[in-house]
């Protein structure tokens, strides 16, 4: 019997040696989780304001249909206006990167101690570096597209522009019967000749396989100075009548009128070979990566407080 009485009593110890551990477990359990529930609540009050600029920004950046954008740089939609394309290149620079900037900027001054919590954020501050990449990238990219386009139509105006001036001026030389008249004419004609002889030489770079470079460089050194010593060389000819002066008055307008056009072929250059070493897609692909860092951001951080 008193051996009987000695387990019963070794068994109740032990249950409430047992008991007491479990209690422990459980008061530890419970200190941890309100020590996360108050780092969590700790972190979402620091991250007000950043999750107000970030709900803006997001709306705009959202808002960027990509396709539309990859569709028109191909070509396929004729409906994208260019007033359309300047609207959105202004809220990319004036709304959107400044929003960017100051996200990128608030979110680094957050602090967090927690390492469940700094794994989530941590993903948030990606997201905001991705943001900041998809509006610099495709502001830098439309902007550039932009620059092109006008460039190509400033290209196709001059060249009508020097169709004009060679029907009025063909008119006049087609119109002279004067002796005299034709006599300065013929000068003109000679040296004009003389002029597009020795430029059409020159320019024939610009249509070969040279580096942009090198055709950057005929054109500064080479062709506009060309273009000055032909202008020099038809202001030389004395003129006395009033039918040359005026071939040689639009002939020097179109001389101008090249130098421009050799000034706007340098832009189209390095616009055409800034926008062939960009790839469209890959900056358009960065609107789903920051939204699939968002979306794994708020799914995880709902499961934080939620304790799962």
């Amino acid at each position: 019997d008193v051996y009987k009485r000695q387990d019963v009593t070794y068994v109740k110890v032990k249950q409430m040696v047992t008991f007491n551990l479990l209690l422990i477990f459980i008061l530890i359990l419970s200190a941890c989780g309100n020590r996360l529930a108050e780092e969590i609540e700790g972190y979402q009050q620091q991250m007000d304001e950043v999750y107000t600029i970030n709900d803006e920004l997001t709306n705009h950046m959202d808002n960027i249909d990509s396709d539309k954008i990859q569709n028109h740089i191909s070509d396929l939609d004729t409906d994208f206006e260019s007033e359309e394309l300047e609207e959105m290149i202004s809220e990319l620079e004036g709304e959107i990167l400044p929003l960017a900037e100051s996200l990128n900027t608030k979110v680094e001054e957050i602090e967090v101690s927690d390492e469940d919590i700094k794994e989530q954020h941590d993903k948030f501050v990606e997201s905001a570096q991705v943001k900041y990449e998809f509006a610099e990238q495709l502001s830098d990219y439309l902007s550039t597209y932009q620059n092109s386009v006008q460039a190509s139509e400033r290209l196709i105006a001059l060249s009508q522009s020097f169709m004009d001036n060679q029907k009025e001026r063909d008119d006049i030389i087609e119109n002279a019967s004067d002796d005299a008249v034709v006599d300065e004419i013929n000068t003109l004609i000679d040296q004009l000749n003389a002029n597009s002889d020795e430029l059409d030489e020159a320019s024939k770079i610009l249509e070969g396989d040279e580096s942009i470079q090198s055709k950057q460089e005929q054109i500064d050194e080479v062709l506009l100075p060309m273009l000055d010593e032909h202008v020099d060389s038809l202001n030389q000819i004395n003129l006395s009548t009033q039918q040359a002066n005026n071939v040689r008055s639009i002939s020097l307008e179109m001389y101008y009128g090249y130098v421009s056009y050799y000034e706007e072929r340098k832009n189209t250059m390095l616009y055409n070979e800034k926008l062939q070493n960009i790839q469209l897609q890959n900056i358009l692909s960065l609107q789903q990566s920051y939204q699939r860092l968002d979306e794994d951001y708020k799914q995880e951080m709902e499961e934080l407080q939620s304790g799962e």
